[in-house]
């Protein structure tokens, strides 16, 4: 396998845009056509929750527009840009390309091609900007600067309202936070890097395998002879709790505290009832003991990452099994929901797959948060992410996406 390949350099600038919000990005000549559409939602922030489309010609040329999958393409009688790749609609230096994303909004991308590079196979970057990315459903360009204005302007009728809608789309914690003109190079490189990862999908390495296991296998591995006794009303003796809270380094406060109750570090009890919900662990005569499916995996790493892949992919309750599904999609999409929106977002997601409260009548908002926060508290109890362990993070380390990677290849078996 080649370790270099042929790159374009293209400029890639949402028309209509004042001040300009543009991009440059170096992406393989020959990656498919729908790694440039992945490559331009990262790098704008959008969110890829709209259908795109490609204009060889622009919007206004002879050339039929492109699908961005198979599905569109056959509802919009259009080719479909399944299988082409970027050398076929951009090659040479000056050549051009629109990229239309949300065909209500109608965010038309401008890609022009600036010049050509050598990259190690299947490297993806950005070589600069300017301005952050506008928001999602801000009603296209006009309506997002007009927006823009009126948050601008508190003397505006309409000031208080917009703010409400920015800090909600944003997530920022005050509309006054919000910088039209930020733009994070190096946190774009990051993500794109994290999109290289997932389309590779190549396998763990034993030590990305160790480092996603390690809170599972600290505790497994300390119940392994003769199991934990438990205290008289079930939890883990305050002994245990401070090892685990050094051994897998949790920092202050629980490192402050010399005989930690159970109940008093969160992270622990997570950690236990996940792996009792694993069904790795279970209570019996006091003690807190392995089950045969753990010891099956004493040792062996691969047995024990293929078995928490396949526990959490078959989740008991159909709302979580369907939900983490959801959440594995957002999570390996960089796709990064404002915790003001994960109730609604993902109330949204379990009501178009047809889930129903057994109690009757609709899902609500707090169904959903209920939801996206068990998932969360799921997926924290494994070294997954960027910085402390289980307390969870933001960013997916490369080991986390490839185990986010093996829960995918689940869901899309079991369809």
């Amino acid at each position: 396998m080649p370790t270099s390949e042929k790159a374009l350099d293209v400029r890639v600038a949402i028309e209509g845009s004042e001040p300009e919000i543009w991009r440059s990005l170096r992406l393989p000549l020959n990656a498919p056509l729908n790694t440039l559409h992945e490559a331009i939602q990262r790098a704008f922030g959008w969110e890829n929750r709209h259908l795109h489309l490609f204009h060889p010609e622009g919007v206004f040329g002879e050339a039929r527009p492109i699908a961005g999958n198979e599905e569109s393409a056959r509802e919009m009688d259009m080719d479909s840009a399944e299988g082409m790749t970027v050398a076929q609609l951009l090659s040479g230096e000056g050549s051009t390309l629109v990229y239309e994303y949300d065909l209500g909004d109608t965010w038309l991308h401008a890609i022009t091609v600036t010049g050509h590079a050598i990259v190690p196979a299947g490297q993806i970057s950005c070589l600069g900007g300017e301005n952050r990315g506008p928001l999602e459903d801000a009603g296209g360009i006009w309506g997002y600067q007009e927006k823009l204005r009126i948050l601008a302007d508190p003397s505006d009728p309409e000031h208080e309202e917009i703010a409400d809608w920015v800090q909600y789309v944003s997530g920022v914690l005050h509309p006054s936070m919000f910088d039209p003109t930020e733009f994070d190079l190096d946190a774009v490189n990051k993500s794109l890097d994290r999109m290289r990862i997932v389309l590779a999908d190549e396998p763990p390495t034993p030590e990305e395998r160790a480092a996603v296991l390690r809170p599972v296998r600290w505790l497994l591995d300390r119940a392994r002879e003769d199991g934990l006794e438990l205290t008289k009303d079930g939890y883990v003796k305050p002994a245990v709790v401070r090892e685990a809270v050094l051994a897998l380094e949790l920092g202050y406060p629980w490192d402050t505290y010399a005989s930690p109750r159970e109940v008093n570090v969160p992270p622990i009890a997570l950690l236990r009832e996940h792996i009792q919900y694993w069904k790795l662990l279970r209570k019996y005569k006091g003690r807190l003991q392995p089950s045969p499916a753990a010891r099956r995996t004493y040792d062996d790493d691969a047995a024990l990452w293929d078995c928490l892949a396949d526990r959490m992919a078959d989740q008991e309750n159909l709302a979580l099994r369907v939900g983490l599904e959801v959440l594995v999609r957002w999570l390996l999409g960089d796709q990064h929901i404002p915790r003001s929106q994960h109730g609604h977002a993902m109330m949204s997601e379990l009501f178009h797959a047809g889930l129903r409260p057994s109690r009757g009548g609709m899902l609500t908002e707090e169904d959903g948060e209920d939801i996206y926060n068990e998932l969360r508290r799921q997926l924290n109890s494994l070294g997954l992410f960027e910085g402390d362990l289980l307390l969870g993070g933001r960013e997916l380390t490369p080991a986390g996406l490839k185990f986010l990677l093996a829960l995918r290849r689940r869901f899309e078996a079991a369809r």
